[in-house]
């Protein structure tokens, strides 16, 4: 989340990955929050349409999400502006603005030009001016449709959209064998969350769904050990729900490459204190968990806590679980 007076954002997870997120990595909710934004489909091409849910909650869990405000920005960043998109997509209205609605979800088409605009074609010049250079593709070579989301207290974040663009300087041949094998990203999705026990057993933990299961109960001042999972992968490109193969071109070469993502998990909850932040693996480790610790609060009451995942190209998914704290 960022205010209109700090619009930098981080970058998401600390691997690969160049993909903007939300600047506030702190886990502890105490006011109204958007916590992540899951486009669906993970990426499109120009023309393609696609859906946008948030994340938002509060300290009671999740929170009203009516007011939210969603804008697709069709303004390019200033060159050598070092943030992921440009300042002026943060304002209420704008000719640069596309309104997408207001609310928990809303829908859009990939604008036709947007590989233009913000990939690797090369922009239209503005009058008087030479023609701009492409945008420059992120670790993963993917490029971003970015989307402005207004929030309550005046809160603004940026939502991106992958755009599956063709790569740009390349030969016919290269081009060809990308399309053919390139697979789109899927979003992450959490297989489970469970605690891991002292006795080297595991306790499943039942997500925020009806039927799912009881919640979790736990002793005031207890240390939890978390482990979150996701889907393992193939070798080879394949909508996958976990860290998926893909293809790139190598920037040095303009051949084929190969690479894998990074995952990283962000912990969240309403009360209590985590080991860390943020924790996650990434494209060279297979393994398809991570652990945190978690503490519980002093004074029982119920907990909510969500684990946010982020692939490198820009995919997201989240569980939601409630912690009952007993005395």
């Amino acid at each position: 989340m960022v205010s209109r007076a700090t619009l930098g954002l981080a970058l998401a997870g600390a691997f690969a990955s160049c993909t903007p997120t939300f600047s506030d990595t702190t886990a502890i909710v105490g006011a109204p929050r958007l916590l992540a934004v899951q486009a669906v489909p993970a990426e499109a091409a120009p023309g393609g349409a696609f859906a946008m849910t948030a994340l938002y909650v509060g300290p009671a869990g999740v929170q009203d999400p009516s007011s939210i405000d969603w804008a697709i920005c069709l303004l390019q960043k200033p060159l050598g502006d070092p943030d992921p998109i440009a300042s002026a997509c943060f304002v209420d209205a704008s000719t640069g603005l596309t309104p997408l609605g207001t609310g928990g979800s809303v829908s859009g088409t990939v604008p036709a030009n947007a590989c233009g605009l913000f990939g690797p074609e090369s922009p239209p010049p503005a009058p008087g001016q030479p023609a701009a250079r492409p945008t420059d593709p992120d670790a993963t070579g993917g490029f971003y449709l970015p989307v402005s989301v207004e929030s309550a207290g005046d809160q603004w974040s940026a939502a991106l959209e992958r755009i599956a663009c063709q790569p740009g300087g390349v030969t016919l041949a290269v081009s060809t064998a990308f399309s053919n094998g390139y697979v789109l990203n899927q979003n992450p999705t959490v297989a489970s969350l469970v605690r891991l026990d002292a006795d080297g057993s595991t306790s499943s933990i039942a997500p925020d769904a009806p039927g799912a299961g009881p919640a979790l109960i736990v002793s005031a001042g207890q240390s939890l050990s978390l482990e979150v999972a996701w889907p393992a992968c193939p070798s080879v490109p394949a909508a996958c729900g976990g860290a998926e193969t893909y293809l790139d071109v190598d920037p040095t070469s303009k051949q084929i490459a190969t690479g894998r993502e990074s995952i990283v998990a962000s912990w969240y909850a309403t009360a209590g204190t985590f080991d860390l932040d943020r924790v996650g693996r990434d494209g060279t480790d297979t393994a398809t968990t991570v652990d945190d610790g978690w503490t519980a609060p002093t004074s029982p009451g119920p907990v909510h806590l969500w684990v946010v995942l982020r692939d490198a190209r820009g995919g997201v998914g989240w569980g939601s679980y409630t912690v009952t704290v007993g005395p």
